[in-house]
């Protein structure tokens, strides 16, 4: 009976050293818990978006966005802080207007742990529109662009190089002819660009108040009213993103009848690719917008022009250009209103003095050759343009 006894626990004891073994010596504790946030989409498209996020999380957590380089605060969740585990957070996104990709990281805060996510979102792909100049990847600049309705179709009707620094288009690029002016009346309907914040952009329902140098300026327009007359498409000529400041002895002479001789010039051809904008470069003036933001004035202006013709019997290709650059001061005194032929010059000599590409869609119709030789061209020698 002593010999069973001793077998038992010496069975026992082996059992219970070999499951002491297994647990390395040691109790069992409770499992290590780690937060985590995950999110639906990792890559997205440059378009505008949205996607939901998950945080797992005990107790109370917070979530925080950290940009990468370029711009900051185009992205939002519609919550930032709660306690214990949420599902389907709205991450959302606004549209990337530059040709580079940007991130976001997305970091959850619980306790000692800061587990996070980071969003790529693709660069901006610039439309291969013939009035466009080039759009590169640079800080504070972004590329918008709008539509409008003529005859029952949908069309173009211009798009800008936004600057948020100077709070300018540093240019406003857009087709024009006969049917894209349109019929209709001066809307006089100054708003907000609803494609901005308005902590983004001038307000300019009252005008332009005085700034650094005490001068009122003129809302000047950048594509014109009278380019975009059919209704809505001219309302839109009058949000704060098409104006910059201007003198008003430029707005309302030399500038005003250039405008007047590109309409002219528009109604002779099929289209006519205008690329209107401003240099701040230089410029240490400033007015105020209604809400006393700060807004560059130019220190000059420029009109870039592609005309093309079916008829090919003038130009190349049907393609001619022809480009003019105003300073700001312009001194209507010693030069005067009329818009003359020697103020004309080269897309290539406005290239350089500006650093941009003008046209780049331009070679995607003609040959590199071609093209190059319509940008070199002289428009004081084509009798076309006088």
């Amino acid at each position: 009976m002593k010999n069973i006894n001793y077998i038992i626990k010496g069975i026992a004891a082996l059992v219970a050293a070999v499951l002491l073994s297994s647990c390395g010596g040691e109790k069992s504790g409770p499992e290590t818990f780690e937060p985590r946030i995950t999110a639906a989409s990792q890559q997205v498209t440059s378009a505008k978006g949205s996607f939901f996020v998950d945080v797992v999380a005990t107790g109370a957590w917070t979530l925080e966005l950290t940009y990468g380089s370029g711009a900051s605060d185009w992205a939002s969740l519609a919550q930032v802080s709660g306690n214990g585990s949420k599902a389907a957070i709205l991450f959302s996104y606004e549209a990337n207007g530059i040709s580079a990709p940007r991130t976001v990281t997305i970091t959850l805060k619980n306790g000692s742990m800061s587990p996070s996510v980071t969003i790529t979102q693709a660069a901006f792909v610039t439309p291969k529109w013939l009035e466009l100049p080039e759009t590169p990847a640079k800080d504070g600049y972004r590329f918008f662009s709008r539509k409008m309705t003529v005859a029952g179709k949908q069309a173009r009707n211009y798009a800008y190089w936004w600057d948020y620094k100077n709070l300018v288009s540093s240019w406003v690029a857009y087709p024009l002819n006969n049917s894209l002016i349109g019929t209709g009346t001066r809307s006089d309907a100054w708003a907000l660009d609803p494609l901005l914040k308005e902590d983004e952009q001038p307000v300019l329902l009252k005008g332009y108040k005085k700034g650094s140098d005490g001068n009122l300026y003129d809302r000047g327009h950048q594509i014109p009213s009278a380019d975009r007359l059919t209704s809505g498409a001219n309302q839109a000529t009058f949000y704060g993103t098409n104006m910059t400041p201007q003198n008003n002895d430029f707005n309302s002479g030399i500038w005003s009848n250039l405008e007047d001789r590109v309409r002219t010039w528009s109604k002779k051809c099929d289209t006519l690719y205008v690329v209107t904008g401003c240099t701040v470069e230089g410029s240490s003036v400033y007015c105020l917008d209604n809400n006393g933001k700060k807004v560059t004035v130019p220190t000059g202006y420029y009109k870039a022009l592609l005309r093309y013709s079916a008829d090919e019997t003038t130009g190349i290709g049907g393609f001619m250009g022809c480009a003019f650059y105003l300073e700001h001061d312009w001194d209507v005194t010693t030069k005067g209103s009329t818009v003359k032929k020697t103020m004309a010059m080269s897309i290539d000599d406005l290239e350089k003095k500006l650093g941009i590409d003008l046209f780049v869609n331009l070679p995607s119709r003609l040959d590199a050759a071609k093209a190059d030789q319509i940008e070199a061209a002289d428009p004081q020698k084509e009798s076309w343009w006088w």
